[in-house]
């Protein structure tokens, strides 16, 4: 599975005295102010919504070979694909309700509308053969009246010493699309062809429909589908039918598209594309849905234990997010699967986790129609601090022929996993050597120990001793030194 790095988000540490205990809380919010930790996602996006930033399924997208492509998602029209200039006809407007994406375009007749021309690397350069062709769009028609015009493509195409007036137009005639061509389709010897493609059902005022015209150079069928399903079917062939030469598509000079120059409405997902489109692009998710892994969180204390994940979200309909948690000392190493993820229900843990980082992941689906998708807004992890052990308490050194008994009262903490033992020449400097059980500072494994003999000492030198415990952490933490003792070795003591 391949991740991709996007835009990033702050997070926020905020920290809580309850009782004696520090318990702290991270928070990844999508409306802080800075940005700081990458977000991986998969088929999943961080965009804007409503004016708040959101995290959410992405929409499905059209074909990467789309000749011509637009998605009104931006303020201002622009082809996506890049081949194709836009020029708007008087007062463009975004429409805030969107079949796919952020927009649509919001036309009023005969007020606005757009001219498209196609560059020299289009499809619909002049006197480029096309093979496959398809035509797909989103149309909320205000009225539906006859004779509206959603679209039209006149350019003039030249056959031997005459000049072909080429035309594509979709009409509104009786409430229903009705497409013709032109002289688009080339005839071998040249002579005028025209076809058309009526369609059933009717358009229904202030409802999205989709629309779906393809072409098959292999067979020379041409089809229209309204919502998915066909609504008429001709064949651009010598004999009309499936049989007989193809006639193949050919744009001629002095193209240009003309998009609702004579319709009141919205449009969505406009796209030419040289190719055969199998499935119409009908539902904004796709059914898998999308996965989004946070940025790995520093909880800043290892062997914290994380006992809480609480998120804020909108899940409308039948859509979901599934939850899961990975979390350890080090973030070294971590891969896809590594460590492992478990799953939670937000809320409380009913098993803390353990560690100094974590991050979520999250599964999106959308609901069964797959029209809306769940939303992700803020997380805030609850977590306890594993905080160092205290000093030792009632600690005390003998001295003795060439050795120091070192003593202490045991921590009560109930991770304690031992305890360091200091000794130096200096006061607060415990950088001591000579003893035969070793450097300073001397680890003591036990959890239950209480003293420790250091021998091998010089009789008559002055030694200052402390002591520290630490905890079962990886690595350990290690607590504050007790209050500093001080004992001079010597032969004759008791």
């Amino acid at each position: 599975m391949i991740f991709r790095s996007t835009k990033t988000f702050a997070a926020m540490i905020l920290f809580a005295s309850i009782g004696s205990s520090l318990f702290a809380e991270e928070i990844i919010d999508l409306d802080a102010a800075a940005s700081q930790g990458n977000w991986l996602l998969k088929n999943a996006v961080l965009g804007i919504s409503s004016g708040k930033p959101e995290l959410s399924i992405k929409t499905t997208t059209n074909p990467a070979k789309a000749d011509l492509y637009l998605s009104f998602d931006e303020d201002k029209p622009a082809d996506m694909a890049g081949g194709w200039s836009v020029a708007v006809k008087g007062q463009y407007y975004k429409g805030q309700e969107a079949r796919f994406g952020s927009g649509s375009a919001s036309f009023r007749a005969p007020l606005s509308g757009l001219t498209l021309t196609p560059g020299s690397r289009a499809a619909f350069a002049p006197n480029n053969p096309i093979r496959d062709l398809s035509l797909e769009f989103w149309l909320k028609p205000a009225r539906a009246d006859s004779g509206e015009i959603v679209f039209l493509w006149k350019a003039s195409r030249q056959t031997g010493r005459a000049t072909l007036a080429q035309q594509i137009s979709c009409l509104v005639m009786n409430g229903k699309l009705v497409f013709g061509f032109i002289d688009f389709f080339a005839p071998a010897n040249g002579s005028p062809f025209t076809i058309s493609l009526h369609g059933r059902k009717n358009l229904i005022p202030g409802s999205w429909s989709h629309h779906l015209v393809r072409f098959d150079a292999g067979t020379g069928l041409l089809e229209y589908l309204m919502d998915g399903e066909v609504e008429a079917t001709a064949y651009a062939t010598s004999s009309g039918r499936q049989a007989g030469d193809v006639y193949t598509p050919i744009p001629g000079s002095s193209g240009r598209l003309e998009l609702a120059h004579n319709y009141t409405g919205l449009i969505d997902e406009f796209l030419i594309a040289p190719e055969f489109i199998e499935e119409p692009l009908l539902r904004p998710y796709a059914a898998e849905g999308g996965i989004a892994l946070s940025p790995i969180l520093d909880l800043g204390h290892s062997n914290s234990s994380i006992t809480g994940i609480n998120v804020r979200v909108r899940q409308p309909g039948e859509s979901a997010i599934h939850w899961s948690y990975r979390s350890g000392d080090s973030a070294a190493g971590w891969t896809e699967s590594y460590p492992e993820w478990t799953a939670f229900k937000p809320g409380a843990l009913n098993t803390p986790g353990k560690g100094c980082y974590m991050q979520i992941r999250m599964e999106l689906y959308p609901d069964a129609k797959r029209e809306n998708s769940p939303s992700f807004y803020s997380l805030a992890v609850s977590y306890e601090p594993d905080r160092a052990p205290g000093a030792p308490q009632s600690l005390s050194a003998i001295a003795g022929d060439k050795r120091i008994t070192v003593r202490w009262k045991k921590n009560s903490e109930a991770d304690i996993a031992g305890y360091l033992v200091y000794y130096g020449g200096s006061q607060g400097e415990y950088f001591g050597t000579g003893a035969k059980e070793g450097p300073s500072p001397i680890m003591v494994p036990d959890r239950n120990a209480s003293s420790l003999v250091l021998s091998g000492l010089n009789n008559g030198t002055l030694y200052f001793v402390s002591v520290a415990a630490y905890d079962q952490a990886d690595p350990p933490h290690i607590g504050d030194l007790a209050r500093e003792v001080s004992v001079r070795p010597q032969r004759n003591s008791p």
